[in-house]
Parts: structure tokens; sequence; C-alpha cells
């Protein structure tokens, strides 16, 4: 969260730079693990499944770490900021139906 000169809280929705760098390096390690196997074949096609799956796990991992790291705009009912229990603690502590609960007794 950042303030802005306004003091109105500006929230980034930018995901973390680790997981885009986990992102970055998962798909350019896993194209490069698929492509030396493909090259190492020769035309003969011993390799070619192996490639086959490194191309589909690369995928599907960059797939998930996409997934993770854009979860915050998934789940916009999370971006309140007061949607914290201890506000709605809060909330019901001073509700004007518990006023009369609140108040310390004469007795």
């Amino acid at each position: 969260m950042f303030q802005s000169r306004g003091r109105v809280p500006r929230f980034s929705l930018m995901p973390h730079p680790v997981i885009i760098a986990l992102f970055f390096f998962v798909l350019i390690v896993g194209v490069l693990i698929g492509l030396a196997l493909l090259s190492k074949d020769g035309g003969v096609g011993d390799y070619e499944q192996k490639a086959n799956f490194a191309f589909m796990v690369t995928g599907l991992l960059c797939i998930l770490i996409f997934m993770i790291g854009t979860s915050k705009l998934w789940f916009s009912h999370l971006w309140k900021k007061n949607s914290t229990h201890a506000r709605h603690k809060q909330h019901t502590k001073y509700h004007p139906t518990r006023r009369d609960q609140n108040k310390p007794s004469r007795w």
C-alpha cells in the first residue's frame, strides 16, 4: 500500500517481483530443456516424447504461476481495507442495539 499526496491509499495489484522472475525462469528453462532434447534427437524420434513432456510440464507450471501471481485480481472481495474481523468486532461492540449492554451498571 502506498500513500499518495492526498492521503488516499493506493493499492497495487501488480504481481510480486519474485513471482514474475519465477515465471520467466521456469518458462526459459523449460523451453531450453525441450529444445535441447529436440536438437539431441537428430530426426530419429528417440527424444521427441521427452521433449513434448518437458513442454507440457513447462506450460502447466507457467499457468499455475500465472494464476498465483494474479490471484489478487481473481478475488476482488478481498480488496476492501475494512473487511477484517477486528472491524466487524468493533462494529458489533458499538452497535445501537447493544448500546445498553455496553454501559457499566450502577450496581
